[in-house]
């Protein structure tokens, strides 16, 4: 799928790892690398560069939002995309995640063609900030 090889799954479930992690595989991604807890993921993400993050919202002791935080505050982090999911539902929740830098929401549960369409407008995305940039260079 495009330019994004390396895929960081962070969630303290077991089993919803397995299940994001086989999705993206149906997605056709092989280089996927998961965390349980936030510092884990944060500590990955200083080891070696991802493209794009996929993190659950309601985790212990750090949440998803934390980790989305973290990210954003690093320069050298700053860019990746980042899918942060949950179960919840409120408008609260997708106002509060975009406002902290969140790239796109996924609800809990999904499927592979839901994750598929989500990694596939981060793409569309980069591609816009690429044509942009470019107009902004005069090219």
């Amino acid at each position: 799928m495009g330019d994004i090889r390396r895929v960081l799954v962070v969630d303290d479930s077991v089993t919803v790892c397995r299940m994001v992690e086989m999705l993206l595989r149906k997605c056709g991604f092989d280089q996927i690398e998961v965390a349980h807890d936030g510092k884990t993921a944060l500590d990955l993400l200083e080891a070696s560069p991802f493209e794009i993050i996929i993190c659950d919202w309601e985790m212990e002791p750090m949440s998803g939002l934390e980790v989305l935080y973290q990210v954003r505050r690093r320069p050298e982090t700053r860019a990746i995309s980042f899918i942060l999911m949950s179960a919840k539902k409120e408008p609260r929740w997708v106002f509060d995640a975009t406002q902290a830098g969140a790239d796109c929401l996924i609800a809990k549960p999904f499927d592979a063609a839901t994750l598929r369409q989500k990694i596939t407008q981060l793409g569309g995305m980069r591609e816009r900030e690429l044509v942009d940039r470019a107009k902004s260079l005069g090219g």
